[in-house]
C-alpha cells in the first residue's frame, strides 16, 4: 500500500468518525439547539476532511491537477460558508417556531426583548 492511500484513509476514517459522532450525540440531544449545536463539528471538521482525503487520493492515483485542487478548495470553503449560514437560520427557525428549548440552555439572547 502506497503512503498517500494511508494518508488518504486516515483522513476519510478520521471525518467518517467524526460525522458518526456527532449523529450519536445528535441522537442524544434534548432539543433541537443541541441537536444542530453538536452536528457543527461534522461539517466544520469531518467533511472538509473528506474531501482532503479524496482529494490525496485522487493526487496519488492520477498526480497533482490544478483542477482537482482547485474543485476541492471549493467544496471546502463552500461547505464552511454554507454549514454556518445553515445553522444560524435554523436556530433562529426552531426558536421562533416556539419549539420547547432545554432549561439550561444559556443565554437565550433571542428570548429578551430587542431593546435590551
Amino acid at each position: 500500500m502506497a503512503g498517500y492511500e494511508i494518508l488518504a484513509s486516515i483522513l476519510m476514517l478520521g471525518g467518517a468518525l467524526l460525522v458518526l459522532l456527532s449523529a450519536v450525540a445528535m441522537v442524544r440531544s434534548r432539543d433541537a439547539l443541541q441537536m444542530m449545536n453538536v452536528f457543527s463539528p461534522a461539517t466544520g471538521m469531518g467533511l472538509p476532511l473528506v474531501v482532503a482525503g479524496v482529494y490525496v487520493h485522487l493526487t496519488g492515483l492520477n498526480g497533482f491537477h490544478w483542477w482537482v485542487l482547485v474543485v476541492s478548495l471549493i467544496t471546502v470553503v463552500s461547505l464552511v460558508i454554507v454549514s454556518s449560514l445553515a445553522s444560524n437560520t435554523l436556530a433562529r427557525a426552531v426558536y421562533q417556531s416556539g419549539a420547547p428549548v432545554d432549561p439550561g440552555t444559556e443565554p437565550q439572547d433571542l428570548a429578551r426583548p430587542s431593546g435590551d
